[in-house]
Order: structure tokens, then C-alpha cells, then sequence
């Protein structure tokens, strides 16, 4: 044990060092005692240097060192693992919360200053679109915290990790939904959060986790029982380089797809920005009491570091052959298309991924992740694809994420299209884009879709083996935070992103969109009355169809982002959630509502294993699904219960169409996107239901419990 004394007068602690080889990655404070694990290759020393943080820092703010620990290779080096610990004696008065950096001293004589990149905790982000960032002074260590220019090329740190002492975290009981069953609202923290809405409390820090759980009646009220959460890892806003084209204003990386640290809740979407995992913690407990989970969109695919010309911060400098997939000739590899890939296959990656993830739901409560780019934990360390997913299979098996939901959205930006592999080789779920793309061409009237559609309704088989396998790993979905809302998936035929700086060459430019007859806003009460039919229409498509459902925050009332379909840079209005669209709109919000309410009262009925489902044409003889037709007809029988059976109609033509069901008394019309009153059918003619133009209709009957196939 090695007794040492503070360089440091003013405070002098007094503390005992030591080696730990078995120290975790990042650091730990446990009573008097804080450990320290980190993994970097060709490092002669280290140098730890703590400071003093009780608040927040502010531009010009300078502060001297609380205590330094430099570390040689020959006595904290394990191979390519340093780990220490140190004691601090019964007499020393220590801070509530320090900040720290590390001095990496290389072996070829290259020294940088470098963010630990598992720390837990962080400090210089503690306020929303301010960028700044860390210098140290080489002699002294003096921490100055500066203004820069934003963008991603600057001299220092954006952040500085921190460590405080670890507190006993006690979970409540999780909802622990059956995914099968879960109903997905996608949402961005800010977006969500930063217009007020009805019953929000007027001194809650809009933009905040805090705010976030405020919006649950909403949710509730629409039966809601999964919140997945847009990028919350600690990023940088301000990173973004371009301006808006005409008003000169810097954009944002308002989305977050570009982690800084990934242990660490973004500090200014907490109004206890010195706590945020104390607010998320809080945030999660309010949505597991009301029955929701929490899902987090995560991104393991890449880092904030971006390419060679981006900032130097942490796995570039700890030995970027260790952490980034590169060329034979040393270049970042970019299946990613933001400058970088991670190297998944790696170890040490693959353990910052699984501590990640524990973290996050065994301490935060999270209850499923969402990965981004997820072909690329699927690639090995020279970027290529084999049989099976290891690292997938890894975090699906690991006990300490038992019972957490694994979402991949299965594609990458360079070839890496997997549809399919990740619930076939992992049982994970999927984004299923081919839902996506099949509802949006069938209900912009496109001849030759019927086949898919029905595909599409009986959950994707050809994609995940089965109805049964498509049942339980499709999410099924129309919009996204990536794309067009469905409000202006009716009302555009183009997207609309010059505001973004690229000269609209960003976003998809495929979004199969119809605008009805008018580009944009309009007043025209035709035009008006089509979108409609075909939002209600989409939204009826999505609740029966086998998978799990979801849907984009604000489709529930016809929230618009004016045609843009890529809207990562902008916070403001035009991303926001106008919480006076759901009064406004309040006939469609009750509609998505009945149609989700619906799903869940039948979901035994029509989606098991003993739900069988038969096809017709529209007149109710042999299905025909020919290139002309635009109608879907089908039967939902149950051997549980033999006496009921559900009828489904489907018009994707533009004009009604006559629809024939057995002449039964008994049938009730029981959903109808149209609007038609619902109940007991009178007929005008036995057997015949005339279904309005874009529009759907269910018919429910029970009878004598005979079952007829």
C-alpha cells in the first residue's frame, strides 16, 4: 500500500494507492474509496487530475486541480488494462462530486488529454445549445472552460467525466409487458416537451425528463403502453457545421445520433442537470407505475468522434485499431455514413456495450433498447457479415438483462440490409420497413400491392418464417422520427429540406407520399376530406395487422414537419409536439385510440395461435389478388371461442366498393375509418357492406358456435 499526500496545500488529502487489475472500466466511488478501470494501448502513463465540482462551470471559469495521480506503466498496467484504486483516510474532506480528465502519455511521445468514456457521470453539458469546451493548462493543470465555435473542430474537451459517490438504487416492479402486446409511441424528449399541453405544470423545465412524464395521461388515454425514447446518451448539439439557408442560424444535431458517453443521461434534458440520472430514474418509475414501459433508441454503431477530421476525445486516442473498424490502410471504415464505425466484434467493445446496457435498465429502469444501424453489431472486425450474430446472441442470453426487449433496426448505410437475420439468429425484434413501405404504396393507390398488403397484415412470414415469428419480432410501422409524418405523407408529394443545409439532398427520396391533389396546407375541402380517409385508413391498417404497432409522437393529431422527412437539425416549432393539435383534432385522437383499444380487448382472438384466418375477394368467394385489384377481404376465426368471427374490409380504390359477408342477422359493425355509426348492421340488402373510398370497415358476428372454414 502506498501512503501519498496532495500536491495540493489548500485541501491536502491524504490517500492510499494502489493497483487494482480487477477495477471496472470507467470509475467507481464507494464510500471513501474510488477505483478506476481503462482499457488503452501504448500508454507509458497516465495522469489522473480531479477537480472540485459543485456546480455548474461557466464560460471564462477557470479552476485549479483538487488532486493529481500520475500512474507508470510498470505498476497499474495489465497487458493493455489500467486499473488503480485509492483510499482516502477518515480525515480528509472530500467533495461531493469530482470532475476529472486523463493525460495519456504514449510510448511515441504523444500526450493528449482524454474524456473517460465510461464515465457515469459528466459535467459541461448542463445547458441545451451552449458550446464550450475544456482546457487544461499543460504545467499547472488549471481547468478553463471556454467558448467555442460550433461545429466539430476545436481544441479540448466538450466534457469531462465525473464520478460522485454510488448510491443504492431500490426498482420497482417493471411492467414487464409480453412484447407481443406492447404498443410503441416513438418521441424525442424535447419534442415531446417544450410546447406546454393541458394539465403540464407550468413550472416544469419544458424539454426534461420531468416534463416527459407529465405527458402520460395523454398516453394513457390512448392506450399506450410502450414510450420509446429518441437518442438520450449523452451527445453534442452543437456539433452540427451547417446554417439554416436563409435566416444564418446554426443547426443542431437535434436528434442525438452521435454519442459522447454512453452511460450518462444528457445532462440539460434534466432540470437537475447535476443529477440526471436521479431525474430519468424518477421519469421511469412515473411511467412503470402507469403501466408504460421505457424504451431507449440506442447507438453503438458509431461515436461523436466522426472521421478523421472530427474531434480526438477518447477511442481514437486510447488505440483506434482497438475500438473502430479500419481499412488495411488505417482509414475509418463508414458503414455507419457518419465518418466512423465501432468495432462491435472487438472485446472491448462488446463489454462497453453490455455494461451500457446493464446500466441502463438494472439502475435507470429501462426496459428495452432499440438499436440503431444494428447490421453493424452483426459485422466482424474486418466489416464482414458470417452465420449467426454472436454479439446479438451475447446480449439476448446475458442474466443481466433477462426479460429486457432487443429491438434491431436491420440495416446499415453501406449494405448491410438484414431484414430478417436479427429474430432468425438472435430472436430479437425488428423494424420492419417492409410494413412501412407496402401500407404507404397501397394507400397511395398503387395497383399491385394487394399481395404485400396481406403479407404485410399477416406479419411479414415471408421475412420472419412465419405468422407466428412475425407476430412476436415485426414492429410494424408507418412513419418514424426518419421520414415524413403521416399528416404529410397525404399532404406532400416531395420532401421539403432545403432548411436543413444540404440543398435537399438529404432524407429519403422514395417516401411513396401522395398529396391529395394539393402540395402543402390547403383549405380545399376535398383534398381535405381524402387525407383523411387515407390517415384513419393507415392507422386502421396498423392496429390489426400481427406485430407490434408503432407509432410516430403527434400522428394521433396530424402533427406536420411541412413536407421535411429528415428533420435531425432543427429544434424548433416545425419538431415539436403542439400539444393545441390533440383539442384540435380531437375526433382522430379518439379514433386512434378506439382503434388501439380494440386491439388489445381482441388480441387473443386475433392474434394467437389459434387464430385462423381465410381470404376472399370483395364479393366473398375465392381470393383474387390481380395486379387491378386494390380490395382486401379476410376472415378471423378462433377455436377458443367458435362462436364469433371477425370480418375485415379493405378499399384502397378511390370510390366505394360493394363488399358481400354471409346473410347473417347478426353481425355488428364494429370499427369503420370512415366514420360510419357503429353497432348493429340494418341491411338494405342482406349480405351487402358498401365501403367508401380509401376506407376499412370490421364486422364482428357471433352465431352457434359452429366453426366454418
Amino acid at each position: 500500500m502506498n501512503l501519498q499526500k496532495s500536491e495540493n496545500p489548500a485541501s491536502a488529502p491524504v490517500f492510499h494507492l494502489n493497483a487494482d487489475p480487477e477495477a471496472r472500466p470507467g470509475g467507481r466511488w464507494t464510500d471513501r474509496q474510488l477505483s478506476f478501470g481503462l482499457q488503452v494501448r501504448d500508454a507509458l502513463h497516465l495522469t489522473y487530475v480531479f477537480y472540485e465540482w459543485e456546480a455548474e462551470a461557466y464560460p471564462g471559469f477557470m479552476v485549479e486541480p483538487w488532486l493529481h495521480i500520475r500512474l507508470d506503466h510498470q505498476n497499474f498496467c495489465f497487458g493493455n488494462w489500467w486499473g488503480w484504486k485509492i483510499q482516502f483516510d477518515p480525515g480528509c474532506n472530500l467533495p461531493n462530486r469530482l470532475a476529472y480528465a486523463i493525460l495519456l502519455e504514449k510510448k511515441d511521445d504523444q500526450s493528449n488529454w482524454v474524456l473517460d468514456p465510461f464515465s457515469r457521470v459528466c459535467a459541461g453539458g448542463e445547458y441545451w445549445n451552449r458550446p464550450i469546451c475544456f482546457q487544461i493548462e499543460p504545467d499547472s493543470y488549471k481547468l478553463q472552460q471556454i467558448n467555442r465555435s460550433p461545429g466539430s473542430h476545436f481544441q479540448g474537451l466538450r466534457r469531462l467525466a465525473a464520478i460522485k459517490p454510488q448510491e443504492p438504487v431500490l426498482r420497482p416492479n417493471r411492467p414487464e409487458l409480453n412484447l407481443s402486446q406492447c404498443i410503441i409511441y416513438e418521441c424525442h424528449v424535447r419534442g415531446m416537451t417544450r410546447l406546454a399541453h393541458e394539465g403540464m405544470d407550468r413550472q416544469a423545465a419544458k424539454g426534461t425528463f420531468k416534463a416527459l412524464s407529465e405527458t402520460i395521461p395523454h398516453l394513457k388515454k390512448l392506450g399506450i403502453n410502450v414510450v420509446e425514447l429518441l437518442p438520450v446518451f449523452e451527445f453534442d448539439e452543437n456539433e452540427n457545421p451547417l446554417r439554416h439557408p436563409d435566416s444564418g442560424n446554426r443547426l443542431l444535431n437535434y436528434w442525438g445520433y452521435s454519442p459522447i458517453l454512453f452511460q450518462v443521461p444528457k445532462q440539460s434534458y434534466a432540470k437537475d442537470f447535476n443529477n440526471p440520472e436521479i431525474e430519468f430514474r424518477r421519469m421511469v418509475d412515473a411511467f412503470h407505475q402507469a403501466g408504460i414501459e421505457v424504451w431507449l433508441d440506442v447507438v453503438f454503431n458509431h461515436t461523436a468522434e466522426l472521421d478523421d477530421s472530427g474531434p480526438a476525445e477518447h477511442f481514437k486516442l486510447l488505440g483506434r485499431e482497438d475500438w473502430y473498424l479500419l481499412s488495411k490502410d488505417g482509414e475509418f471504415l463508414n458503414f455507419s455514413g457518419c465518418g466512423n464505425t465501432f468495432k462491435c466484434a472487438g472485446p472491448g467493445a462488446r463489454r462497453m456495450i453490455r455494461d451500457s446496457l446493464v446500466y441502463w435498465a438494472q439502475n435507470l429502469g429501462v426496459d428495452g433498447f432499440r438499436f440503431d444501424l444494428a447490421s453493424i453489431l452483426e459485422r466482424d472486425p474486418n466489416g464482414n457479415f458470417h452465420q449467426g450474430s454472436e454479439l446479438l446472441w451475447e446480449l439476448k442470453n446475458d442474466p443481466e438483462l433477462a426479460g429486457i426487449k432487443m429491438i434491431a433496426e436491420p440495416w446499415d448505410a453501406v449494405g448491410g440490409y438484414r431484414l430478417g437475420y436479427p429474430s432468425k439468429n438472435a430472436n430479437w425484434a425488428e423494424w420492419n420497413d417492409s410494413f412501412r413501405d407496402t401500407v404507404r404504396k397501397a394507400v397511395r393507390g398503387e395497383e399491385g400491392q394487394m399481395t404485400a398488403l396481406k403479407e404485410a397484415i399477416l406479419g411479414s412470414p415471408g421475412k420472419f418464417g412465419s405468422t407466428e415469428k412475425g407476430r412476436e419480432f415485426s414492429i410494424n410501422f408507418i412513419t418514424s422520427h426518419d421520414g415524413m409524418t403521416l399528416n404529410d405523407l397525404v399532404s406532400y408529394n416531395i420532401k421539403y429540406n432545403l432548411e436543413n443545409g444540404e440543398e435537399n439532398r438529404d432524407g429519403h427520396h422514395s417516401e411513396f407520399s401522395f398529396n391529395c391533389g394539393i402540395e402543402g396546407p390547403t383549405q380545399d375541402a376535398e383534398v381535405l376530406e381524402l387525407r383523411r380517409r387515407k390517415i384513419r385508413l393507415m392507422h386502421f391498417l396498423l392496429q390489426v395487422s400481427n406485430g407490434i404497432p408503432m407509432i410516430l409522437a403527434g400522428d394521433e393529431m396530424l402533427r406536420t414537419q411541412l413536407g421535411n422527412n429528415n428533420a435531425y437539425c432543427h429544434d424548433s416549432p416545425l419538431t415539436w409536439v403542439d400539444w393545441t393539435l390533440a383539442e384540435r383534432n380531437l375526433e382522430l385522437v379518439e379514433y386512434v385510440g378506439s382503434l388501439i383499444d380494440f386491439r388489445k380487448k381482441n388480441f387473443g382472438f386475433l392474434f394467437s395461435e389459434t387464430s385462423h384466418y381465410r381470404w376472399f375477394n370483395a364479393i366473398g368467394e375465392e381470393e383474387s389478388l390481380e395486379e387491378y385489384v386494390r380490395t382486401l377481404h379476410w376472415q378471423v376465426l378462433n377455436q377458443q371461442s367458435p362462436e364469433t368471427e371477425f370480418r375485415f374490409l379493405v378499399n384502397c380504390f378511390d370510390r366505394p366498393v360493394e363488399f358481400r359477408v354471409p346473410e347473417k342477422n347478426e353481425w355488428e359493425l364494429i370499427l369503420d375509418s370512415y366514420g360510419d355509426v357503429l353497432g348493429p348492421i340494418s341491411w338494405e340488402k342482406p349480405g351487402s357492406v358498401w365501403v367508401e373510398g380509401f376506407s376499412a370497415k370490421c364486422l364482428k358476428f357471433r352465431g352457434d358456435g359452429k366453426l366454418v372454414y
